[in-house]
């Protein structure tokens, strides 16, 4: 493994400086806010019904993230769509559509503009450029254009609370100052232990990435804040770590996948680490699942890790998550001395895919 205390090892791997651009996390999420509050031409929230979210990847765990924030006090239908459509039969006037692609270029994304165009839906679209804006531009759309030149997985901040901040804007959603307030003191101070120069002693994320490397993780987190969290953990694992890894969500998967431990346990046990999110407000009855699972799988994995959220508001507890858990899918790419930026297997498959 490579040593995560040698900070020009690891920036010499780093060709496309993503260490630096989760490290800037909170900073993205504050500017996301002010480009959110500060953009004009927004749709009117008037007799707004339903809300769908369109996007891939990166994109459309910000739409799954923002819902998980707001869903207790939400008043209106919300969906998340990843794929090429047809949207849902009853997206039309009175629909609110988040068309969401950092790059502009994202083929679902344009099928979605297309086909929510011809409804007549209200759309916003949340990107840093491309064909996306161009289009929305032509025909009229709301354009909330954040900052290029990041890859789109690391481009969560913006996504996410410049969707937040236009829902506000447009008053779709509570007002959310004191939780962005609190969310922001919460990541600067995640951001300052689990900076690269801090010591792998005394850094929680370059902790939990050794205690996860060469072994593939399984991830499970409690319905809501958890679960989302987790989809978004071993999306970072797979694209900043090179590394295979699975999730899955209590209390659904003690009604299925965990019964599938029973088998195989010389091999689980020698390559699978179970990692359990766990949030403070997490349901009662959730939080008594976990010790239970952990201690019915505990003997078919190498090691039972926990992480737990940080913050009171749900905002800042999946904030929280979100960054120590990027910041360490990172560390562990660097840490099998891979560059974590590249991401070789998408672009062979768009490859692919244009050839045929």
């Amino acid at each position: 493994m490579i040593d995560l205390d040698d900070v020009e090892a690891m920036a010499e791997l780093d060709s496309l400086g993503i260490l630096d651009d989760v490290e800037g996390f909170p900073r993205q999420c504050r500017e996301a806010w002010r480009i959110a509050d500060t953009t004009e031409g927004l749709p009117s929230g008037a007799g707004v019904d339903s809300i769908l979210v369109v996007g891939m990847g990166g994109s459309g765990i910000s739409g799954d993230v923002a819902q998980a924030v707001v869903e207790p006090r939400f008043p209106l239908p919300w969906r998340v769509v990843k794929g090429y459509g047809p949207l849902p039969e009853w997206v039309g006037r009175n629909t609110c559509v988040f068309v969401m692609s950092y790059s502009g270029q994202t083929e679902e994304a344009l099928a979605a503009f297309e086909d929510a165009s011809g409804r007549g839906a209200r759309i916003v679209i949340i990107s840093s450029g491309g064909a996306l804006m161009t289009m929305g531009r032509d025909r009229g759309a709301a354009l909330v254009r954040i900052p290029g030149g990041l890859q789109p997985r690391a481009s969560l901040g913006y996504l996410c609370l410049c969707l937040l901040g236009t829902l506000r804007k447009m008053q779709l959603a509570p007002d959310m100052t004191e939780e962005m307030a609190e969310s922001l003191e919460v990541l600067d101070a995640i951001a300052a232990v689990c900076r690269r120069d801090v010591p792998s002693g005394d850094n929680p994320a370059k902790t939990l990435a050794g205690r996860l490397y060469g072994k593939i993780p399984v991830i499970y987190g409690g319905y809501g804040v958890g679960a989302v969290a987790a989809q978004r953990f071993k999306t970072d694992l797979n694209e900043y770590g090179k590394s295979p890894a699975f999730y899955n969500v209590l209390p659904e998967l003690n009604h299925n996948e965990i019964v599938g431990w029973n088998r195989l346990g010389e091999m689980t046990s020698a390559n699978f680490v179970l990692v359990l999110l766990r949030d403070p407000y997490e349901d009662r009855r959730v939080a008594l699942r976990f010790p239970a699972t952990a201690k019915v799988v505990a003997g078919h994995v190498s090691d039972v890790v926990e992480v737990c959220s940080e913050g009171r508001s749900r905002l800042a507890r999946l904030l929280s998550f979100a960054l120590v858990t990027q910041l360490a899918a990172v560390y562990l790419g660097l840490g099998y001395g891979v560059d974590p930026g590249p991401v070789e297997a998408i672009e062979m498959l768009k490859s692919e895919l244009e050839n045929n």
